[in-house]
């Protein structure tokens, strides 16, 4: 609180009733000082008025009353940081790692994400079904793109192969016969043209099952790949398979929890408000003693 001037004996000011008196002898008893002379009650104004402060006559601690107390919204706030905690806690409860026998399963909490991974039997596998399906399918590209005639020709070669003793062993009887018979140059002749033209149809059809068995080839390479593919498939699915998507029953006993918490945020509330209303109404009735009875 501010300090006001108060006169004292010592602030009076001399009155000349006889100033020329040597002595002060006929000085005047100052009662006129503090109530009526002009130059006291000027003096007293103006260091009354120097000595108050801006903005009001009462030095009152302000600072920490009205907006400084905690109201509903900050209760409001923690109120969502408790949720929002319960709903981590479900969602955490609601994915749990997983080791499986052929695969594992991990819940990244901070980006909310989850890999799956194979065991270390079945991604050797995995790898291995892999490499298989890039050589098969390399035979698909190298077959298509020429290499089927090579196949064809191969396999024709083969197939003839199987003829040649018997062959040598037909022509042989066929020239006994002749030789026996005592058949014409014309005769032998038309013997050697039929046996030629039998062995050609012959080797016709063999042309034709490479040709088919070489095609096949290629369609056997496509087929092998997609079965190791498949394989790949068929473990990518077991070790995602033990993925399985959060359904979390937020209903469980939340409403409970969050019943609770809400009620402990408003009571603070209410503390926080008794609080403030005392100190308000304490400096209410301060304020009324100041105005009623302290300056009348």
């Amino acid at each position: 609180m501010a300090q006001y001037y108060k006169p004292s004996p010592m602030d009076r000011v001399d009155v000349g009733r006889g100033r020329g008196s040597p002595g002060g002898r006929n000085r005047g008893s100052g009662k006129l000082a503090g109530t009526q002379n002009s130059v006291y009650q000027d003096n007293l104004l103006r260091q009354n008025s120097n000595n108050r402060k801006p903005g009001g006559g009462f030095n009152l601690p302000l600072g920490g009353f009205g907006g400084g107390g905690k109201g509903g919204a900050y209760f409001a706030e923690e109120d969502l940081a408790r949720q929002l905690a319960y709903d981590k806690a479900i969602w955490e409860r609601s994915t749990p790692n997983v080791n499986g026998v052929g695969a594992n399963v991990k819940w990244d909490r901070d980006t909310n994400t989850v890999s799956s991974a194979l065991t270390e039997d079945n991604q050797s596998i995995y790898d291995s079904a892999f490499d298989r399906q890039g050589m098969f399918g390399g035979q698909v590209d190298y077959l298509a793109a020429g290499g089927w005639e090579d196949a064809q020709q191969k396999r024709f070669e083969q197939m003839q192969a199987m003829f040649v003793d018997q062959d040598l062993e037909a022509d042989a009887k066929r020239k006994e016969a002749s030789y026996n018979t005592g058949e014409s140059t014309t005769q032998r002749m038309m013997s050697d043209i039929a046996f030629n033209k039998n062995i050609n149809n012959r080797e016709l059809g063999l042309i034709n099952q490479a040709f088919t068995e070489s095609q096949r080839l290629i369609d056997s390479n496509i087929d092998r790949q997609s079965g190791y593919l498949t394989q790949r498939g068929t473990l990518e699915n077991m070790a995602d398979g033990l993925i399985q998507t959060p359904t979390p029953d937020t209903r469980g006993n939340m409403a409970n929890v969050s019943t609770a918490s809400t009620r402990w945020a408003d009571n603070l509330a209410m503390e926080d408000f008794k609080k403030a209303k005392g100190k308000s109404d304490f400096f209410s009735s301060l304020m009324s003693g100041f105005s009623g009875g302290m300056f009348t």
